[in-house]
């Protein structure tokens, strides 16, 4: 086994490694001193990183370039754009993509260290790749987002579709169903960062959890138990909906503010009872009309007036 020059530290500087049965062998002839460092400087980071790259060895291995076809690009980015969207990405979104990923990979491949071929340097890593693929997704997203708030139905439609769309329906559940007020374009933004990261939406619904709880204090320990406000304020949803004479399942839960906004407890549903019929609405329902006329009818007999 013979010595060779080796650059462990990826520093375009190589160092003289001789062969361990053979310590003092000297290093071969003719290698640019400006390009040498003592093999006591060549020492790899412990953290991996675009400059200091992975560096591989073997007698065998020649410098290679790692870079993918068009086909395969074009064909990641549509896989993971119908994974996330639901629908067939654009020509041109694909084809940045794929230009893109392909122009930092030829920059990185085919790199040689020093005169020695035994050395390869591999070029763009997987985080890397997946940041790149993310870049355009949230840029379609924000488009998208932008059309749909100013009306523009087929973007809606797109916002609908694939796991954005099932993200983006379940944050806005969580916020609905524990009462919460909520911005379409802000909420749009944590569905596109949810959808393309799990961890994400899972922490966006805790902090929607923590928000219930500082705006309903009374139900803290039960939402903490995984339990929304709507589910544990059902009874004084069912009991507006019965006075005020609307559809339980369009009661706003925000409204129900009051009645668990003590951290001691929850109002009682009497006390909730009479609140509701000193609403200005109240007094435009069939029931409040049914049982003004009834106290009408109470008073006439009472002075003797009625049949």
């Amino acid at each position: 086994m013979a010595g060779s020059y080796q650059d462990k530290d990826g520093d375009d500087k190589v160092a003289w490694y001789p062969d361990p049965n053979n310590p003092n062998e000297k290093p071969p002839k003719g290698q640019d001193k400006s390009k040498v460092e003592p093999a006591g400087d060549d020492k790899p980071s412990e953290t991996p990183s675009v400059q200091n790259a992975p560096i591989y060895f073997g007698a065998d291995s020649k410098p290679y370039a790692s870079i993918s076809s068009l086909g395969e690009a074009t064909a990641e980015f549509q896989n993971e754009f119908l994974t996330v969207f639901g629908a067939k990405a654009p020509k041109e979104l694909s084809a940045a993509f794929a230009q893109e990923l392909r122009n930092l990979q030829a920059s990185r491949s085919n790199k040689r260290v020093g005169k020695n071929e035994d050395i390869v340097i591999q070029g763009v890593s997987p985080q890397e790749r997946k940041d790149i693929l993310n870049k355009y997704l949230k840029n379609y997203a924000t488009q998208q987002i932008t059309l749909a708030n100013s009306g523009d139905s087929k973007a809606q439609a797109a916002l609908q579709r694939g796991n954005f769309g099932l993200t983006l329906t379940t944050l806005k559940n969580a916020y609905a169903d524990n009462g919460l007020p909520m911005n379409f374009q802000n909420l749009s933004k944590i569905a596109t960062e949810s959808a393309l990261n799990p961890d994400t939406l899972k922490a966006n619904i805790n902090l929607i959890n923590m928000q219930a709880k500082t705006y309903f204090p009374a139900l803290a320990d039960k939402i903490d138990k995984g339990y929304t406000v709507k589910q544990l304020l059902t009874p004084y949803i069912n009991t507006r909906a019965n006075i005020l004479e609307e559809d339980p399942d369009t009661v706003d839960i925000s409204s129900l503010k009051s009645v668990a906004s003590d951290p001691k407890g929850l109002m009682g549903l009497y006390d909730y009872e009479v609140s509701l019929r000193k609403d200005p609405k109240w007094k435009t329902t069939k029931n409040a009309l049914d049982t003004m006329s009834g106290l009408a009818r109470d008073m006439t007999k009472m002075f003797g007036l009625g049949a």
